[in-house]
């Protein structure tokens, strides 16, 4: 099975998604992209184990071995799920958020926003239903019992942009350097990636087609 994790605060018709997803069908490769966050108040309610639950719900529902693409927050989550399931043979990560927790904090504890998210929810725009949404403080919680980086061992295709303004380069520089089956390519692009998806589904139809392959 071919997985397709979708970011914090999208979904399934994400722009990425559906791209990705209409190449590979192309190429005559199907693409599971299941809702993370699905019901009215399911974004609301949604942590990091919560949306990893929903992936792996799906993977089991197929044949492996399995492939996972996954964006930003879907990456981290994808290679969450690669750490914990020996089916998973390959991972195309493309901004992954790594260090989700630490990320969040630093952003928001000087400013005193983590005490008002404690208290009233988190306020954030929420692509998907291109609205403002309101994510519960269990999120962030759930998050600090994960770690940073998860240990990775299967091949996995990082695609990262050097002007990414959401998750620092660094940070995948700082994956691939402490995983030796992990490839880094840089592109000249912002978090969202847009301009670089001729790149990522060059790139990782390649990658994929090995194991394919194999």
């Amino acid at each position: 099975m071919l997985l397709y994790l979708h970011g914090f605060a999208s979904g399934p018709s994400s722009h990425k998604a559906r791209v990705l997803s209409a190449r590979f069908g192309a190429a005559g490769i199907g693409m599971e992209i299941p809702d993370l966050t699905p019901g009215p108040d399911g974004f609301e309610r949604s942590t990091p184990s919560s949306m990893l639950a929903i992936a792996e719900e799906t993977l089991a529902r197929g044949a492996p071995p399995h492939a996972i693409i996954g964006s930003s927050l879907g990456g981290y989550l994808a290679a969450l799920a690669a750490s914990r399931g020996p089916a998973i043979e390959r991972l195309v990560l493309m901004a992954p958020a790594f260090r989700l927790f630490e990320r969040w904090e630093a952003r928001l504890g000087p400013t005193g926003d983590l005490d008002r998210w404690r208290r009233e929810g988190l306020e954030t725009m929420h692509y998907a239903s291109n609205r403002l949404r309101r994510i519960d403080w269990a999120f962030l919680e759930d998050a600090r019992r994960l770690p940073a980086f998860p240990d990775v061992r299967v091949p996995t295709l990082c695609v990262a942009g050097r002007q990414d303004e959401t998750v620092p380069f660094a940070d995948v520089e700082a994956f691939v350097a402490r995983t030796p089956t992990a490839r880094l390519v840089a592109v000249d692009d912002r978090h969202d990636l847009a301009a670089s998806l001729d790149v990522i589904f060059a790139e990782a139809r390649a990658f994929l087609a090995v194991a394919r392959a194999g």
